[in-house]
């Protein structure tokens, strides 16, 4: 009987140390997650993508938007100082446009538009709600006459108006046709150098083998050849101030291509041989 009851209750000892050595199952998660998404900035992320939406939606419908609030342009507003194209013609040229779309208007093709009239040098064109086209206007602003059949502006730049029209007290340029610029700075060179002794120039010219000549205000004609041109022009205003000025009227011309000195004929003495005048 003892021995029965210490086996039937074997059983049972082996069963409790089974279930005391199965272990428990557990799932656990980490926080720690948590704990950088807090650190995250949200409200620029928030920002970025509520802008990437509507950036996304403008594009979808955005032909549907223009056509529902664009408008057609009723004026077209011109400033701008307009000293030699006739601001009807300009104005009657840009009518053409009332009536297109306020947004839809290429400006950039009406700019162009405008830029190729013969006297205008530039535009600048923006709207103004509701219906309004506004464009300031720069004219061409001639300093110059170049060979006589165009205009050159203070760029050294050439233009060609469809009539001549005329210019007070600009100079005559001439030369070849790739040589505008170079002709023009030349100019403002003599034409500062000159004031010193109170004299304009009227014309100066490039020849095409390299030569310049330069006509005074006075009648004067000065040749002064190819280069050093600065130190020819130098000579000659070296005897202009002592003294060969009280006589402008009586010069018909001076030559300087000299190497020390220039050569002067005189008005009233056109058969007799050119008088030198040393270089001092």
């Amino acid at each position: 009987m003892g021995q029965r009851k210490q086996e039937s209750k074997s059983p049972k000892r082996l069963g409790a140390t089974l279930r005391q050595e199965k272990k428990k199952r557990s799932f656990k998660i980490d926080l720690t997650i948590f704990d950088g998404l807090k650190r995250v900035k949200w409200m620029p992320i928030s920002v970025v993508a509520v802008v990437c939406i509507a950036s996304a939606i403008v594009l979808v419908y955005w032909d549907e938007l223009v056509s529902g609030i664009d408008r057609e342009v009723v004026k077209i507003e011109v400033r701008g100082q307009l000293k030699y194209q006739r601001p009807d013609l300009l104005q009657e040229a840009l009518n053409k446009h009332l009536g297109e779309g306020f947004f839809s208007l290429d400006l950039n093709a009406v700019k162009k538009e405008v830029e190729a009239m013969p006297w205008i040098y530039s535009a600048s064109l923006s709207r103004r709600w509701p219906g309004t086209l506004m464009i300031t206007v720069k004219e061409q602003h001639p300093v110059a006459s170049w060979n006589r059949e165009f205009y050159l502006n203070e760029y050294g730049e050439v233009f060609r108006p469809p009539e001549p029209v005329a210019v007070a007290s600009i100079p005559d340029l001439l030369g070849p046709a790739d040589r505008a610029k170079d002709v023009l700075v030349r100019y403002v060179s003599y034409r500062d150098q000159l004031a010193a002794v109170n004299e304009d120039i009227a014309l100066l010219s490039l020849e095409k083998r390299g030569a310049w000549r330069l006509t005074l205000q006075n009648g004067i004609d000065i040749k002064l050849g190819r280069a050093p041109l600065d130190e020819k022009l130098s000579r000659f205003l070296k005897a202009y101030r002592q003294g060969l000025n009280s006589k402008a009227g009586e010069i018909q011309s001076i030559d300087a291509r000299y190497t020390n000195g220039i050569a002067v004929r005189w008005k009233e003495l056109p058969n007799k041989d050119d008088e030198t005048f040393e270089s001092i």
